[in-house]
């Protein structure tokens, strides 16, 4: 019995020896505030830009860029837009008679002749029943 109770003493002297050992060894740290240096940049804008016009003339450069100006709703007197897009994405605007809402990426993704394209999301007809 004695051999009993001293193997149990000096098991548990080991296991508070090796957890002493890792605790002072260990680099946790509590929770808290990160430093600077270790945070995440993350966005909070909307990467997409969203026109509502209506496409009045387009023309394709080169084969590889496409260029379309647009009268933008309620002041077609006052101005137009012209956008230049990347590819030729002129099949989006077959059919359409009407207003769209052009949806494109505000980051250009290539130049032409030093003017940046912007990649065609996507165009939805305004005002079809």
């Amino acid at each position: 019995m004695k051999k009993l109770v001293a193997s149990l003493i000096v098991l548990a002297l080991t296991f508070m020896t090796l957890a002493a050992v890792l605790i002072a060894t260990g680099h946790a740290a509590v929770s808290g505030p990160k430093p600077p240096e270790l945070k995440v940049n993350e966005v909070y804008t909307n990467p997409n830009r969203y026109l509502l016009a209506l496409p009045i003339d387009g023309q394709i450069l080169e084969g590889k860029y496409t260029n379309i100006r647009f009268q933008p709703y309620a002041t077609p007197a006052l101005y137009d837009e012209t956008v230049l897009f990347c590819g030729d994405v002129a099949w989006f605007f077959d059919g359409i008679r009407g207003p769209v809402v052009v949806v494109y990426k505000v980051q250009a993704s290539q130049m032409y002749k030093g003017i940046a394209c912007h990649e065609l999301i996507n165009v939805f007809e305004v005002g079809k029943r």
